[in-house]
């Protein structure tokens, strides 16, 4: 009866330490060193499509003029950011730099500034460019 009783508990426990595991996994699991090889590579060889998306960003919210002289100062200067975050991400990719961690060594985007703020990966050109990762519509 004892070694039923231990092996009942024994099973239990078993069965409920991955699933706690699971639950308690930190949110940012997911930012790794592959990630981080990942982002400086993208960063580095996509930087030029920062020229695109400013002039569509631009744009869209002050129009064609503003957008025809804007995209050549901030499409330069987003560039150029991107493409130093990109080396600086791909030359310390081995290493947690930023705060002991994994995570993007800028703030991204949602945070500080929904429309001029970095995105944690190259904008994408075309149907999906600013779906920022999904496919859910907003109303």
């Amino acid at each position: 009866m004892k070694n039923r009783l231990l092996l009942t508990i024994l099973a239990a426990l078993s069965l409920i330490g991955p699933a706690m595991a699971d639950i308690q996994s930190p949110p940012g699991h997911h930012f790794n060193w592959s990630r981080k090889l990942s982002r400086g590579i993208g960063g580095a060889i996509f930087s030029p499509l920062e020229y695109i998306s400013a002039y569509n960003r631009t744009l869209e919210q002050d129009g064609a003029v503003a957008a025809v002289s804007d995209f050549f100062v901030e499409g330069t200067k987003r560039m150029v950011v991107r493409i130093g975050y990109g080396l600086y991400e791909t030359a310390t990719f081995p290493f947690p730099s930023w705060k002991l961690t994994y995570r993007p060594p800028f703030y991204r985007k949602e945070y500080v500034d929904s429309w001029w703020g970095y995105s944690e990966f190259p904008h994408n050109i075309g149907a999906l460019s600013q779906t920022n990762y999904s496919r859910s519509q907003k109303w």
